[in-house]
């Protein structure tokens, strides 16, 4: 692109290199920012949300910034890349997702009054100005790195570090962490569309998704920032099995706020030839209890701190251990509220059991859990039809 509003200033240049998908889906991509003696290198991550559309990941990482950064500013590019056909050449045209208000704009502009200039014409381009992308050629972008924008431990693109899975289904659902402001999303798994700019106070529950063998991607789209920026979606994947347990992809994280988009990793591997000991569904009261995680402590009493970090809605919950119920009927609001129960030797079965579903259902509460040093967080997700089930296994000896 070549941006050059008057005749008398110099143009910024921008390029967009594309490496060939992982998944039909993940687009590592390298953008390239130049004006006059500025150059940025940006390696960042595409997400295909459908045939047209492109999701743009929050972080782009920069591999050259001289002789001055931008630092947050390129967050201004968060959004959709949009093709479009024409003559003489296709195009992606920028689709933001406007950031306005909130600290980002004015940061670093005087931080060296010698590319206040500059820093000034570069900051007003990616926040405002439209951004289209002429298609130069069907030449992929190579380079020895690009793995490491799919598959990095250390630098966080968009995608999430790989759970292994036993079982070929999971369970997906979606919580809003400020509800009523009218957040929208979008989800894909592996290339194939799931739901297509659901409001989640209208879609707070998923069907059973069933894994591919192999890598399994599951993208996140953020449609909007609704009334009260940013997206602040939190969606749930539980897996089942002996070792399942519930993972939280949230956007309202420090990490993805203001993000268009992360992506779940998944790798599920099916055994050949192996008879494996299938672990029996159990129910509670009719219900189906589904494991949310799995515990080992060294102390035999356990501290459950049990909280709403949504609007309260009057849920209300019971807990039973082993069988035994221990806390009953008790509402979850803002407030923290501190339990501690005594285990028994061994594996101990805590079960999570809704008396109701609130205003908004499904039943959901934070969950924070600490015996001695060990700690673990987990958020719950229970109604008419599903109780949540932690195992948490007490062994005196120390490691």
């Amino acid at each position: 692109m070549h941006y050059k509003p008057w005749p008398h200033i110099p143009a910024i240049e921008m390029e967009l290199r594309i490496a060939k998908p992982v998944k039909n889906m993940l687009y590592p991509a390298k953008l390239i920012l130049s004006y006059r003696g500025f150059r940025g290198e940006y390696e960042l991550l595409l997400v295909k949300k459908n045939n047209n559309e492109l999701g743009i990941g929050r972080n782009k990482y920069p591999l050259i910034e001289k002789p001055f950064d931008l630092g947050p500013w390129m967050m201004y590019l968060n959004g959709k890349l949009s093709y479009h056909t024409g003559i003489p050449s296709d195009s992606l045209v920028l689709q933001r997702l406007w950031i306005n208000n909130f600290g980002v704009f004015m940061k670093g502009l005087y931080d060296d009054e010698l590319y206040t200039n500059q820093k000034a014409f570069l900051r007003n381009f990616l926040y405002n100005e439209g951004i289209t992308l002429s298609k130069r050629d069907d030449i992929a972008w190579t380079d020895p790195h690009i793995s490491r924008i799919v598959d990095t431990d250390t630098i966080f693109y968009g995608v999430y570090d790989p759970i292994e899975v036993k079982k070929p289904a999971i369970l997906l659902s979606m919580q809003d962490e400020e509800r009523y402001d009218r957040d929208t999303v979008t989800v894909v798994h592996n290339g194939n569309l799931l739901a297509n700019g659901l409001a989640l106070e209208q879609a707070t529950k998923l069907n059973e998704l069933v894994l591919d063998s192999g890598e399994n991607y599951i993208a996140f789209f953020a449609e909007n920032y609704g009334d009260i920026p940013p997206n602040t979606a939190n969606f749930l994947l539980t897996t089942q099995g002996e070792k399942g347990g519930m993972y939280s992809f949230n956007f309202a994280n420090k990490s993805n706020v203001f993000s268009t988009v992360m992506v779940a990793r998944l790798q599920y591997k099916p055994v050949k030839n192996i008879i494996q000991e299938d672990v029996e569904e159990t129910r509670t009261a009719g219900r189906r209890d589904v494991r949310i995680g799995t515990m080992v402590v060294h102390d035999e009493k356990l501290t459950l701190e049990l909280w709403d970090e949504q609007v309260e809605d009057g849920d209300i919950i019971s807990l039973y251990v082993n069988g035994t119920e221990v806390i009953s009927k008790v509402e979850v609001r803002k407030r923290v509220k501190r339990f501690t129960i005594n285990l028994q030797p061994g594996r101990n079965r805590i079960l999570f059991f809704a008396e109701n579903l609130g205003l908004i259902a499904p039943n959901t509460a934070a969950l924070r859990m600490k015996a001695g040093s060990v700690e673990k967080a987990l958020h719950l997700s229970t109604d008419m039809q599903q109780n949540n089930v932690l195992e948490v296994t007490w062994n005196k000896k120390l490691p």
